[in-house]
């Protein structure tokens, strides 16, 4: 399972290398249509340091970004680019063994677009995560890469990820777009004339924009049980964790109980079920002779990331019983 951030990808497919095709624009498309104004803001911003190309690229990534581009390639594939020449970069694969406290090498056998395969060893830490790196370079093969991890005989996890052309290679871009990009950034043309021109090349396949459509998975706590409880009885604080809005099972929970002196009164380690939950269960003591604040930490650790939430109640005796100073009762 990845632990990487969600990407927007552009591929340009030099599928018009060399032509001199030029759109011609339709006047009856719809002139309601509006570019936001920082998007023309930032390419004119860095005009000086780019070329026209670089630019396009740029915009073309925030007009997929907001939506105003159709028929775009929508993955659930991490993409990443081929570095530039002479540059290293870096795959991030990560994932839980479920077992706390285990020691050994997770094997990753990396299967390339080729079907040739690589195999790395990266070392389990004591709350059961791993993670590694697995570099590319420009002579990286492009295509989709296939990862099975293994940890003592039984398999984890298969993932894929894919390696395309860099998003800065723009050879696919027709010389007549650029003109009409630099008629759109002196006003010469209205957006969305611009936008037609854009939405020609991608029906007609002169450039392909790939969206990662992968959101980035997110750790999630929620804690739930009784806000007022009474001393000398059971109560029960459920936890639930979800990881990208699933169940996770086998994350690592911690559960502390202070008071407002943060004197720790319980604590209690275990992990999530099945179910994404974690029940912890106590019995209050006796000693509490009035209406006591006390406060549950509960951490959650799954993979690279952790969280902690507090959970506050209070703990009361009933007027008559023993040793109980609840007010009228002094």
């Amino acid at each position: 399972m990845f632990g990487l951030i969600a990407m927007l990808f552009i591929s340009i497919i030099s599928l018009a290398a060399g032509s001199n095709e030029q759109l011609l624009l339709d006047n009856t498309l719809s002139q309601s249509v509006e570019i936001p104004k920082w998007i023309k803001d930032n390419v004119q911003n860095h005009s000086i340091q780019n070329n026209s190309k670089q630019n396009i690229i740029s915009l073309l990534e925030n007009l997929s970004n907001i939506g105003m581009i159709k028929n775009v390639v929508h993955t659930q594939m991490q993409i990443y680019d081929i570095p530039p020449k002479g540059e290293i970069d870096f795959v991030s694969i990560s994932g839980n063994v479920n077992e706390y406290g285990r020691s050994g090498f997770v094997t990753l056998e990396i299967q390339k677009p080729d079907n040739t395969k690589e195999i790395l060893y990266t070392p389990i830490l004591e709350t059961g995560l791993y993670s590694t790196v697995f570099s590319i370079n420009d002579q990286s093969q492009k295509g989709t890469y296939r990862v099975a991890s293994e940890f003592n005989g039984k398999q984890l996890s298969v993932i894929y990820f894919s390696i395309a052309d860099t998003v800065n290679d723009s050879k696919g871009i027709p010389s007549w777009f650029v003109t009409t990009f630099h008629w759109w950034i002196d006003d010469k043309i209205t957006d969305a004339e611009f936008i037609q021109n854009i939405q020609y090349l991608i029906d007609n396949k002169i450039i392909i924009i790939f969206i990662n459509s992968q959101t980035t998975p997110e750790l999630e706590l929620s804690v739930e049980g009784q806000h007022l409880v009474r001393r000398g009885t059971t109560h029960t604080i459920t936890s639930h964790i979800t990881y990208g809005e699933k169940p996770v099972e086998g994350a690592r929970v911690t559960l502390t109980i202070e008071d407002y002196d943060e004197d720790i009164i319980r604590e209690f380690n275990g992990f999530s079920d099945n179910y994404g939950k974690f029940v912890f269960s106590w019995e209050i003591p006796k000693k509490y002779d009035d209406l006591e604040t006390l406060f549950a930490y509960v951490s959650v650790t799954y993979e690279d990331s952790s969280l902690t939430k507090l959970f506050k109640f209070q703990v009361y005796c009933l007027p008559g019983e023993s040793n109980c100073k609840i007010d009228g009762n002094r």
